[in-house]
C-alpha cells in the first residue's frame, strides 16, 4: 500500500504539473486533490480490509476509491486550513502590536514564547488538534461506508451519511491514536538519545548527505532504514487504529439498525400496496444492492 501511494502521488504530482503547464490556475488544484486524497486513501483500504477481516464483502472495486478518497480529503484539508486560519488570526488579533513590529524573526519567537504567551499558544495548539480529531472521527463511519460502496443498512452508499456516527468513542479513540502516536515517537528519539545511538545516525546522515551529491559511494544505510521502518510502524498502528473504530461503528450501526429481509418485505408489501405507506420506498438498485448484501451475508 505505501508503494502504491508513493507512485500515486509522483503520478499525481507528474499530471499536476503537465496540467499546470496548460491551464496554470488547475495545477495547485490538482495538487491539493492529490495531497490531500492521499492522507484518506490508506484509511479507506484499511476499513475495507477491516470489513472484509469481519465477513463484508465489498460492492465495488478498488478504483472506486480514488473518487471518495479526493471528496473526503478535501473537506478535511479545507477544515483544517479554516480552523487554523482562525486560531492565526485570533492570534494575530490579541498580540500586540509592538510584537508584530519585530523585524528578526528570533526577537520575535522569543518575546511569543515569552511567560504571558505561553497559555495562549498552548491553547490555541490544543483547539487546532481536537478540531482535527473531531473532522477525522466524524468521518470515519462515512469513510468506512465508502470503502465497500455501501452503507450500514445495505442500501447504496451515500456520501457523508452517518456524519458523526459513534462520534463520542471515535472521537476519544482518535485523540489516543494520535496522542499514542506522538508518545511513541518521543520514546523513541529519547532511546536514541540515551543509548548514544544518535551520534551513529547523524554520521550516517551526513554520509547520506554526500550520496546525494555524488561525493560517497552508494550503499545501504541500515540504521536509517531500520529507524525509518519503526518510524512507519508508528504510523501505521495509529492509522490502523482509526480503521478498526471506523469498522466497529460501522458494524454497530448494521447490526442495531432494521435487518435487511424486513425492509425488502416492507417495502414489496408497500409497492402491493399502495396505503400501506408505512415504510420508506426505495429504487430498484436499493433493492438489488439488499439482495446482493443478504447474500453475500449469509455465505
Amino acid at each position: 500500500m505505501f508503494i502504491g501511494l508513493a507512485l500515486y502521488s509522483f503520478v499525481g504530482t507528474l499530471l499536476g504539473f503537465l496540467v499546470g503547464l496548460l491551464f496554470p490556475a488547475l495545477s495547485f488544484l490538482m495538487f491539493f486533490l492529490i495531497m490531500a486524497s492521499s492522507t484518506v486513501l490508506p484509511t479507506l483500504i484499511g476499513t475495507r480490509m477491516g470489513l472484509q477481516a469481519k465477513g463484508v464483502q465489498p460492492s465495488t472495486r478498488l478504483r472506486g476509491l480514488f473518487l471518495p478518497a479526493m471528496i473526503y480529503g478535501a473537506v478535511e484539508g479545507l477544515s483544517a486550513t479554516l480552523i487554523i486560519g482562525l486560531v492565526i488570526a485570533f492570534s494575530v488579533a490579541v498580540i500586540s502590536p509592538d510584537l508584530l513590529q519585530q523585524n528578526e524573526v528570533s526577537d520575535l519567537v522569543l518575546q511569543y514564547a515569552d511567560t504571558p504567551w505561553v497559555g495562549p499558544g498552548m491553547l490555541s495548539l490544543v483547539v487546532v488538534f481536537l478540531s482535527v480529531c473531531s473532522i477525522r472521527a466524524s468521518l470515519l463511519v462515512p469513510i468506512t461506508s465508502a470503502s465497500i460502496g455501501r452503507d450500514p443498512d445495505g442500501l447504496h452508499y451515500t456520501p457523508f451519511r452517518h456524519f458523526r456516527a459513534s462520534f463520542g468513542p471515535l472521537f476519544g479513540l482518535t485523540i489516543f491514536s494520535y496522542v499514542g502516536m506522538i508518545a511513541m515517537h518521543a520514546v523513541l528519539i529519547a532511546v536514541l538519545i540515551l543509548s548514544g545511538f544518535a551520534e551513529s545516525l547523524h554520521a550516517d546522515l551526513l554520509e547520506f548527505g554526500d550520496m546525494t551529491q555524488g561525493t560517497a559511494t552508494i550503499r545501504p544505510l541500515w540504521s536509517l532504514l531500520g529507524l525509518f521502518f519503526i518510524y512507519m510502524l508508528i504510523g501505521t498502528w495509529a492509522f490502523s487504529l482509526q480503521c478498526a473504530g471506523g469498522v466497529l461503528g460501522y458494524l454497530h450501526l448494521r447490526d442495531s439498525g432494521p435487518r435487511l429481509s424486513d425492509l425488502i418485505e416492507a417495502n414489496q408489501k408497500a409497492a402491493k400496496d399502495p396505503k400501506e405507506q408505512s415504510a420508506p420506498r426505495m429504487s430498484a438498485e436499493d433493492l438489488r444492492a439488499l439482495r446482493k448484501s443478504r447474500e453475500t451475508g449469509n455465505r
